[in-house]
């Protein structure tokens, strides 16, 4: 497979009128078909900015019917799998961050080194190089199924909640939201920071016009206790980048996928960006504690007993040397042993402040010794969004959005599209056709016309005509970027 850039015409009529404008077979590769024709890179640097706005950008998608194939493909290598290969691979999924684990966190270099290089062997896990074999950093295949869930009883840990216990913080639902709003206006104008790490104040007043947020301009973005908070959210997310020349910010593509799904799958992501790698794997085990709980707290020291009682390995992998237990270490390190006070000294204190830092973030509330969750944690424990309002689209595109209506996602997805007409109890936001051409670079106008009939009752005509117009406009001339074509489509043209 290669990966080429595309033009395409909705109408073979279309390559006349490019002609008028450039030479086409000097500067294009050869048809694939009647609409479409390879582009080489001498024409994005020559042709692409004379045509401007006429070009439509957009960048390859995967075909989800063949990434479900390759992930069930997936599964069957996986089940064929001797188990104690299937354990090591287990144990590395749920270290892993961004698809990517590091040996000395999940397996035992020498024991499990025969089960690691067979995982390599079968393209489960890839070695990153120039890391030492075993012991260093592995990617893991993208298409993976979730590893096995491991199932905890923890209902002796199940308590009467106190009256110390901490009164909950803003929860990460809104904030997310909060953050989708935030990103969507950056990605329409990325705002530049000073060399006093602040944003212009230019940018500023461009941000609060966007936002919908009058008092930007006098506090600040950093400062702000709404938007402040949505920033700092992106950035834990890795969503935002600055660009050290310019100093100007920009936005991770990988933002989408991250707040895709349930509120509760997008405040699980969040969860495992906040919490250190070494803890992710207990987050299963915590979740599952705040679910047999439901409105009552947790005991925290009978939570960590049972919990070493039925997954001892939860944390760190036990490494077997000379007949004894031991914790991994690096080279020339003093040897712990992995027993029970190396639990209380280690993983004990490991989990409290995987707690510490969930209350941090409004998911669980905390007294001495116990926890219980908040609305949005428990809402993340039971993996449940619950019932939602409606939002109301009129036939002029203005949506009305009540607090609570959205997912991330959908927020995401529609404050790309529209321009904020007013944000108070409900957010009021008008469609634009210059959003829609700039959300067809990543997607489908279908997706957009999918949500808002999900969301929106009695979704009018008018609406659905005035996407695919804009839709249509807006794909007379295609350029896509990352096309996959197999070396036998190559040799056809």
């Amino acid at each position: 497979m290669k990966s080429v850039s595309v033009l395409s015409v909705a109408d073979p009529a279309e390559w006349e009128r490019l002609a008028a404008s450039f030479d086409l077979d000097a500067c294009l590769g050869p048809s694939l078909d009647a609409c479409r024709r390879i582009a080489p890179p001498s024409f994005e640097k020559t042709v692409l900015p004379v045509l401007g706005e006429r070009v439509l950008i957009r960048y390859a998608r995967r075909n989800p019917t063949s990434e479900a194939a390759d992930r069930a493909a997936r599964a069957e290598v996986i089940a064929a799998l001797p188990a104690p290969v299937r354990r090591v691979l287990g144990d590395a999924q749920r270290h892993a961050l961004d698809a990517q684990v590091v040996g000395l966190h999940a397996w035992d270099p020498e024991l499990d080194a025969d089960a690691v290089r067979h995982l390599h062997g079968a393209g489960l896990l890839q070695a990153v190089h120039g890391d030492p074999p075993i012991t260093g950093r592995y990617h893991l295949d993208p298409d993976l199924p979730p590893p096995p869930t491991v199932a905890y009883d923890l209902s002796e840990a199940v308590m009467p909640e106190t009256d110390d216990l901490s009164p909950p913080l803003p929860g990460p639902a809104r904030m997310l939201e909060d953050a989708a709003a935030l990103a969507a206006a950056i990605d329409r104008d990325p705002p530049r920071r000073t060399h006093k790490d602040v944003l212009a104040r230019a940018d500023v007043k461009r941000l609060a016009r966007r936002l919908g947020a009058p008092d930007l301009v006098d506090t600040g973005l950093e400062r702000h206790p709404r938007w402040g908070l949505a920033l700092r959210a992106l950035e834990a997310l890795g969503a935002v980048s600055m660009d050290p020349f310019e100093r100007r910010l920009h936005l991770d593509l990988g933002l989408d996928r991250t707040l895709s799904g349930t509120t509760s799958e997008a405040v699980d992501r969040f969860v495992h960006r906040v919490l250190d790698r070494d803890l992710h794997p207990a987050i299963p085990a915590i979740r599952q504690a705040l679910q047999q709980a439901g409105d009552e707290a947790v005991d925290q020291m009978i939570f960590c007993e049972e919990l070493r009682d039925q997954h001892r390995d939860v944390l760190f992998p036990r490494w077997r040397r000379q007949g004894l237990s031991l914790y991994p270490m690096l080279p020339g390190e003093t040897p712990r042993l992995y027993d029970d006070d190396g639990w209380d000294a280690v993983e004990a204190r490991s989990l409290d402040r995987a707690l510490r830092r969930l209350s941090k973030i409004g998911l669980v509330r905390r007294a001495e010794g116990v926890f219980a969750a908040t609305p949005d944690g428990r809402a993340w424990a039971e993996a449940s969004d619950g019932p939602r309002p409606p939002i109301w689209v009129s036939g002029d595109l203005e949506v009305i959005v009540p607090p609570g209506a959205l997912t991330p996602g959908e927020r995401f997805q529609l404050e790309r599209l529209s321009r904020c007409v007013g944000r108070d109890v409900t957010d009021r936001l008008r469609i634009e056709q210059d959003g829609l051409r700039r959300w067809l670079s990543t997607h489908d106008v279908d997706e957009v016309l999918d949500m808002l009939r999900k969301r929106a009752p009695g979704l009018p005509a008018g609406v659905v005509d005035h996407l695919r117009a804009w839709d249509r406009t807006a794909r007379q001339v295609v350029l896509t970027r990352g096309v996959l074509l197999s070396d036998a489509e190559l040799q056809g043209v």
